[in-house]
């Protein structure tokens, strides 16, 4: 499997599912705070491996180590389609190349950014902005999908199309404000060069 392909394909369902649970209003429970924040720490791993440079041994190992922690977690273990049970297999290599051509360092550095900004407004306690949380992800969740491919092999077979990075940037920006805009303003005026 190609590494882009699979590792944004895990932060795309991830994003995905901490958009449907995302509510501005009303009481949050002490519980999807910490579910949100241990969350959102596995998708910067995941997006922060999708950085790096190619390495089969390790992206394989950061896979196998993100893939644990999501069948051990009883929410996330529901949502994530994963169709293969490679984990418990040592030896087999998943991740077996990278296709430079869908490298998009401008994208998974916006990505980390934004992923940064929602542990720290996460971490701020009774000080923390639910509508600010719920803007983040909802800019987010469709950074990803400049790494989906129509017919190719991943985990989750989403099977699904891919979009450019314009359109990317795009559809993020709707769900900011003002002050997000101004603040992620050096990644969107970048996008027609990802």
């Amino acid at each position: 499997m190609e590494k882009n392909s699979v590792f944004g394909e895990l932060l795309y369902v991830g994003l995905v599912f901490e958009k449907t649970r995302c509510k501005s209003a009303g009481l949050w429970k002490r519980s999807y705070f910490k579910s949100l924040n241990k969350h959102i720490d596995l998708l910067k791993k995941v997006a922060c491996c999708l950085q790096a440079p190619f390495s089969m041994e390790r992206d394989n190992e950061i896979l196998k180590e993100v893939c644990l922690a999501i069948q051990s977690d009883t929410k996330l273990k529901n949502y994530y389609p994963i169709k293969m049970n490679f984990a418990k297999n040592t030896c087999k290599y998943i991740i077996t190349n990278c296709d430079g051509s869908m490298d998009r360092p401008v994208i998974v550095k916006f990505i980390i950014c934004m992923l940064e900004d929602l542990s720290t407004e996460l971490k701020k306690g009774f000080h923390k902005n639910k509508e600010k949380i719920c803007k983040l992800i909802f800019s987010l969740h469709n950074l990803p999908r400049v790494y989906l491919k129509k017919n190719e092999n991943t985990l989750c077979m989403l099977n699904q199309e891919g979009i450019t990075s314009d359109l990317a940037f795009t559809y993020s920006k709707l769900s900011m404000d003002e002050e997000m805009k101004s603040r992620y303003e050096h990644f969107l005026i970048h996008k027609s060069i990802c």
